[in-house]
């Protein structure tokens, strides 16, 4: 017996009600692995026990304390980083045959950790092959299928179980489960790891050892080894149980790998056919197998210098198939394993479907493994392959939920996982024993979803169009009852009810499905599929966005390495194989770079199989070169049926547009339209266009119509894509004009009608004649145009109304203005003739002013006194006539100031006789003198003139 560490025996001696980890109570153990027991615990919360969960213990001082200080050492730092990142490594794996992880309740005090998981009830392998000794192919399939995929989701993840074996797969209720992680934390070496030996040879070990396990194994293989003490020592701490532990780890003391797990499932796998290890001897003589006694086991075997026996060796009757692939598995060389757990849960589906015989007959070779743009059909379930994972996952869900949803991105493969994976698998009885048999109904919400459900439901629940959801979640419960018959309803492209549904019948449907999801109704389930990019609109539909996110199962396009497993066994399903290797890598090449988009994969498949060699029964390197590869088959097709269609003739191209984009809604998404209204929205050429891109699988059959053969035509072909954008606009302005048209027919007082330049959009949009306008939009328009003419008449009246009311008060207030203007005009007029007399005197002024200057210059320039005095008459004489002439209007000017009188010169202050007012004219000559001289300046404007002899 291994002993526990100090610190988990002082938790588990402790008083049961004190054997408490967090809100874990320890009640009873369950198993060990390693160093690390697992007890069943209850988690509870304040006195409310909350669910039982399976507690894996770990002591963070197993190896002792720090021997330089106080606190914790350098091993339990380690120990506990290690169980961390075990514990957030499998909060990534979401599996429904891998046990799930709750929590990692810490004791500090005590110096214990521990990883929570999911209890699982259920009776283990050990104990069943314990029990009956060998289990039937079919069950060995079913085993390997769920552990297999398991192992694909636990490496994808970066964890590595370490301990594959019959005692950690748990049977619950028809679901393998893999449980006991945590052996990396548990048994991992801690400090630095010595140098790996050449090889160590172990001798043959007893059967007692057959199921020893953990860091004892090292004591083990150290007395039972072939080599020295000291390279056996070296070996240290062994993770696994013998007899499924990889014979390279035994050998080179190598890290566990995804490899190893491999092999623990191959050794199981042949435990399960042969009823004991790979690595046994031959039990030796009856009495010894009567009694149970366990074989030795072969050190050869163990450290791999030999192989295992071959199965069909042990087992005559096992298929072929399955023991080359088991024989595979067990390889002692990792590099002639498979590759990873995917394709080997892909190759045992495959066998599985080989089995099935008659049951699931292939479908014709005309018509292949690949549906192209088509979808695969519960009759295309043998050709099925690559999903077992989704299937699990998918039905695991559908076990505790009424309602899971399949959420994908476009062109992930939802409707065929669902119609060829999931249906079947439920109409099996994967979801358990009752009710024994199930019944499938599937719809498409469409336009009318009320139509289409109640429709798929009617066979099931009679006058179900006639009833209301509740009314059908009731007839639905009693029918299980009564019949003992479960049914499963598959709503497909789910969302159609937030692109094309009419209000009334999306409202039914999401009613029904909230119902039905209250609670998990036994015999009663609903699988949805939805674009992963039409969720939030989804979401946004009341209850039903809980529903949705409650039971969704994500989906992925499947991997180029599942492409290429997929390829091998579709091809091999017929008798056919690909030319040659290198055409295998450049395929696998092609793969990889066009893996997402699935559709494409599938029709380029498709197409490659149509030109396979029937002769030689091979797939060729020319077949591949005439499809234009993986990438360009699609478009290749489609552009080349548009060209055959069109071929130059009028309207022919036109015609193909608008079918095509009849097909497709606004949003990017396909629309189902019923043929006649097709034919007749494309023109002439609509019926011809619809044959061709229907002869060429373009277009397809569906419920109520036709449509696109997959929604990937409007992401992969370059023209339709350009299409749909170039005429999106439009079309959402048609969508807007349908749905108003619609509310004005049913209520055309209520129904606000278009105008302005909403109207001038929407006649524009009739006259172009690039979308479609129907009959109720046109009458709308016409409607709407009416009413804006009769409103524009209506304003025109009202304001010649206007007008004439205020004709009177504008005569009166005319006639007022005019006798304002005449007198503004007379005030102005005579302001002007005032003006103008002004300017006139001021002129006369000046004149004379001018002629004064003149005459004072002639006196200056006179030498005589009789010049003078004749002068001064003459100025007399123009003085009075100037007096007697009338004074100008206006103030007088100023007078204007006195010439300054000649130096020195006597003045006589007497004004000259006769002189005009402000006239005064001075002489200053000597007597019998000249006159005096010419002054210097010039004159000022004023005149002053004195003169005294």
């Amino acid at each position: 017996m291994i002993p526990v560490a100090p610190a988990i025996a002082r938790l588990l001696q402790r008083p049961d009600a004190e054997r408490r980890l967090g809100p874990f109570l320890l009640i009873e153990p369950l198993g060990r692995g390693g160093f690390a027991p697992v007890w069943l615990a209850r988690e509870s919360y304040g006195g409310t026990e909350l669910r039982t969960a399976a507690v894996k213990l770990f002591a963070l001082d197993a190896r002792g304390p720090d021997p330089g200080g106080a606190g914790p050492s350098p091993a339990a730092a380690l120990r506990r980083r290690g169980v961390i990142e075990e514990a957030r490594l499998l909060c990534q794996v979401e599996h429904p045959s891998v046990v799930r992880f709750y929590a990692l309740p810490v004791d500090e005090e005590h110096g214990v950790i521990g990883l929570a998981m999911e209890h699982v009830a259920g009776v283990s392998l050990d104990r069943t092959l314990a029990a009956r000794g060998t289990l039937p192919v079919a069950e060995t399939l079913a085993l390997g299928i769920a552990i297999a995929s398991a192992l694909a989701a636990v490496h994808r993840a970066g964890l590595v179980h370490r301990d594959v074996k019959p005692a950690n797969i748990v049977d619950a209720a028809g679901i393998y489960k893999l449980i006991d992680f945590g052996i990396a934390a548990a048994d991992a070496p801690i400090g630095g790891a010595p140098a790996a030996p050449e090889r160590a040879r172990l001798g043959d070990l007893p059967g007692a050892l057959a199921r020893s396990s953990g860091a004892a194994l090292a004591g083990i293989l150290s007395a039972r080894a072939g080599s020295t003490t000291a390279q056996t020592d070296a070996l240290g701490p062994i993770c696994g149980t013998l007899g499924y532990i990889d014979p390279v780890i035994l050998a080179t003391r190598a890290p566990p790998a995804p490899e190893s797990d491999l092999y623990a499932l191959g050794a199981t796998l042949f435990e399960c056919l042969t009823g004991r290890v790979p690595a046994a001897l031959p039990t030796r003589g009856a009495a010894a197998r009567a009694a149970g006694e366990a074989p030795a086991l072969s050190g050869e075997i163990l450290d791999g210098r030999a192989r295992p026996p071959p199965l069909l060796e042990v087992a005559p009757g096992a298929p072929r198939s399955l023991a080359r692939l088991i024989d595979a598995l067990l390889s002692p060389d990792r590099r002639d394993r498979p590759a990873s757990a995917e394709p080997v849960a892909i190759a045992l589906e495959q066998i599985r479907g080989e089995l099935a015989g008659g049951e699931r007959a292939l479908p014709p070779e005309s018509v292949g493994p690949f549906r192209g743009l088509g979808r695969f059909d519960e009759a295309d379930r043998s050709v099925y392959f690559g999903r077992r994972g989704e299937i699990a996952a998918a039905v695991e869900a559908l076990r505790c939920r009424g309602v899971v949803a399949l959420v994908g991105p476009s062109g992930s493969g939802k409707s065929s996982l669902a119609r060829a994976g999931v249906l079947p698998a439920v109409g099996e009885g994967a979801l358990g024993p009752w009710p024994p048999r199930w019944d499938r109904a599937v719809a498409e919400p469409g336009t009318d979803p009320r139509a289409a459900v109640t429709a798929a439901l009617s066979p099931f629940v009679p006058r179900a169009a006639e009833l209301l959801p509740e009314e059908i979640v009731a007839a639905l419960t009693a029918r299980v009852q009564a019949e003992e018959r479960g049914l499963v309803l598959l709503l497909d492209q789910l969302e159609e009810l937030a692109t094309v549904a009419s209000p009334g019948g999306r409202e039914f449907t999401v009613a029904l499905l909230c119902r039905l999801a209250e609670h998990a109704i036994p015999g009663v389930r609903v699988l949805v599929t939805a674009r992963r990019d039409w969720l939030d609109p989804l979401l946004a539909l009341g209850p039903l966005g809980k529903v949705l996110v409650r039971g969704s199962v994500l989906i992925e396009p499947i991997s180029e390495l599942t492409w290429a497993a997929v390829l091998d066994q579709a091809l091999a399903a017929y008798g056919y194989a690909l030319e040659d290797d290198a055409l295998k890598e450049e395929l696998a090449a092609e793969l990889k770079e066009a893996a997402s988009a699935m559709p494409l994969v599938q029709f380029a498949l498709t197409e490659l199989w149509d030109k396979r060699d029937t002769r030689s029964r091979k797939v060729t390197r020319a077949g591949l070169r005439a499809i234009g590869g993986i990438a360009g088959a699609l478009e290749r097709h489609a552009d080349a049926t548009l060209r055959a269609f069109a071929g130059g003739r009028p309207g022919a191209a036109e015609a193909a547009r608008a079918l095509l984009l009849a097909l497709t809604t606004p949003q990017g998404t396909r629309a189902t339209r019923a043929r006649a209204e097709l034919a007749r929205g494309a023109g002439p050429a609509g019926e011809e266009a619809l044959e061709a891109f229907e002869r060429a699988r373009l277009i397809v059959a569906a419920e109520g119509g036709v449509t696109l053969a997959h929604e990937s035509l409007i992401l992969r072909w370059e023209r339709l894509r350009a299409w749909v954008a170039e005429a999106r606009e439009d079309r959402l302005l048609a969508e807007e004009l349908d749905r108003d048209a619609a509310r004005w027919r049913g209520a055309p007082r209520e129904a606000p009608l278009w105008r302005g330049r909403r109207l001038a959009y929407g006649e524009a949009l009739r006259r172009r004649g690039d979308v479609r306008v129907s009959r109720g939009a046109a009458a709308f328009l016409d409607a709407s145009r009416r009413a804006e003419r009769r409103a524009a008449r209506l304003a025109a009246g009202a304001v010649a109304a206007v007008v004439l009311a205020g004709a009177g008060f504008g005569a009166a207030y005319l006639r007022e203005a005019r006798a304002r203007e005449a007198e503004v005009l007379a005030a102005l007029r005579k302001e002007q003739a005032s003006r103008e007399l002004a300017e006139e005197q001021t002129r006369n002024v000046q004149k004379a002013q001018d002629r004064i200057d003149e005459l004072l210059q002639e006196l200056a320039d006179s030498p005589t006194k009789e010049a003078v005095l004749a002068l001064q008459e003459q100025i007399r004489r123009r003085a009075g006539a100037a007096e007697a002439a009338p004074a100008p209007r206006g103030p007088a000017a100023p007078p204007p100031p006195s010439a300054p009188a000649p130096r020195d010169a006597p003045r006589d202050p007497a004004p000259v006789a006769g002189a005009p007012p402000g006239l005064r004219v001075e002489t200053d000559w000597a007597e019998g003198g000249a006159p005096p001289a010419r002054p210097s300046a010039p004159p000022r404007p004023a005149l002053d003139v004195e003169t005294t002899w």
